[in-house]
């Protein structure tokens, strides 16, 4: 009980703008996520069902080019001015959506919002950083990244009750409107301008483009590949579920394509808080093992699921699995990135998350092919690039164990 209370009191202890952070991002998370759902039937509408995959593809291709652009800006000039843009960008697209009716403009506006959360996630996590003082900070974290699954699933649970309420272009005002609400609630974030002055002279980033334009070493991070690659294998099954199921959702009956990431959102919240913690007691080598296993299961289950049941568990595995993978790939980079080269680190395997679930999104629709009978195929396409990532994981443990002897 006595640990509870010191846990309850600390999180009591956090600033008043770290609330409004986390709030922030749920509600910025939400926005963008309201619309994914729904996309594969109205892209369908405007006759562009072969490029569904470009919805989701389009928009990490951007996120992935955009990190390390934004990543410069927020260490150098401010962190709020890489969130504003990315919050202004959304809101702007998503009022404008309704008026781009065909395929190319439509997917044209999708790459232009990608850059959005390049950006905006970029700047929140530093800024997290900033106001949270140190040895609280891996905590302040773990609830931090609650909110970010809460905003990305509870958006898609959403998605569907809005858009039968509202209609397709309620739903991209109302992603607009959330987006207008959470940029309101940065303004009570305050920044202190004077760390990333201080990181800047240290870096002797004194011109402009110094403070906007990566250096070639701050784009790649050989020392984090292991976990990158584990990264992009991964990611590329998220990937494919976000493309195939809202698909799979209406071939199953399911009225609300969102229900899977109901399922999705409560176990994989609590799995993030309990993985928190095995990472650090056995190490995220471990931890993987049994991510990637549970992971290739889920995605087996999800492809074949001709039943209710059946489906809910795919989703409570795949809940699991993503809870587990997130922290240990994250401890991991953490443990193997350059001293002064953190930011490099993280920076490359978030760019290998984005071209992972490009790859997935592709890959996904090019075996899917928009033919139900094709789900157990392309899933189970997913389970084989989680169990190639089980075996990345065990050679380059053995490798590594050979080359200490």
């Amino acid at each position: 009980m006595s640990a509870v209370n010191s846990l309850v009191t600390s999180v009591l202890s956090y600033p008043r703008a770290f609330w409004f952070l986390c709030l922030h991002m749920f509600l910025f998370m939400s926005s963008f996520s309201l619309l994914i759902p729904e996309m594969n039937d109205y892209i369908s509408s405007l006759g562009g069902a072969d490029n569904k995959w470009m919805i989701m593809g389009l928009w990490t291709l951007a996120a992935g080019i955009s990190r390390p652009f934004s990543g410069k800006i927020a260490d150098n000039i401010s962190r709020k001015s890489v969130m504003y843009f990315g919050v202004i960008l959304s809101i702007i697209i998503s009022f404008i959506y309704p008026y781009f009716t065909w395929v190319s403009a439509f997917l044209t506006l999708r790459l232009i919002h990608g850059f959005s959360t390049g950006f905006q996630p970029t700047g929140a996590s530093a800024l997290v950083a900033d106001v949270i003082p140190m040895g609280k900070r891996g905590e302040a974290m773990g609830i931090f990244g609650v909110t970010f699954t809460l905003g990305f699933s509870g958006g898609q649970v959403l998605s569907s009750s809005i858009k039968g309420i509202f209609g397709i272009e309620g739903l991209f005002y109302a992603c607009g409107i959330m987006g207008i609400i959470s940029l309101c609630l940065l303004f009570f974030v305050k920044e202190d301008r004077s760390i990333v002055r201080k990181y800047a002279e240290d870096n002797g980033n004194q011109r402009l483009v110094d403070k906007l334009v990566p250096k070639w070493n701050e784009f790649f991070g050989p020392e984090v590949i292991q976990p990158s690659v584990v990264m992009f294998l991964t990611a590329a099954l998220s990937g494919m579920y976000f493309l195939m199921i809202p698909d799979l959702s209406s071939y199953l009956g399911y009225e609300n394509k969102g229900y899977f990431w109901f399922w999705y959102m409560m176990l994989t919240i609590v799995t993030r808080i309990i993985a928190g913690k095995l990472t650090d007691r056995y190490g995220a080598r471990n931890n993987l093992y049994l991510c990637c296993l549970i992971l290739a299961t889920s995605a087996y289950l999800t492809g074949t699921a001709t039943t209710n049941f059946q489906f809910q568990l795919s989703a409570v595995l795949y809940g699991i699995g993503s809870g587990i993978s997130s922290p240990s790939i994250f401890a991991w980079t953490a443990d193997l990135s350059n001293p002064s080269y953190k930011g490099r680190g993280m920076g490359t395997m978030f760019v290998a998350l984005e071209f992972g679930m490009l790859t997935g999104v592709f890959l996904g629709q090019k075996v899917y092919n928009n033919n139900v009978e094709n789900f157990d195929l392309a899933f189970g396409t997913g389970a084989l690039l989680c169990l190639l990532a089980f075996l990345f994981v065990l050679a380059t443990s053995f490798i590594k164990k050979k080359s200490v002897i």
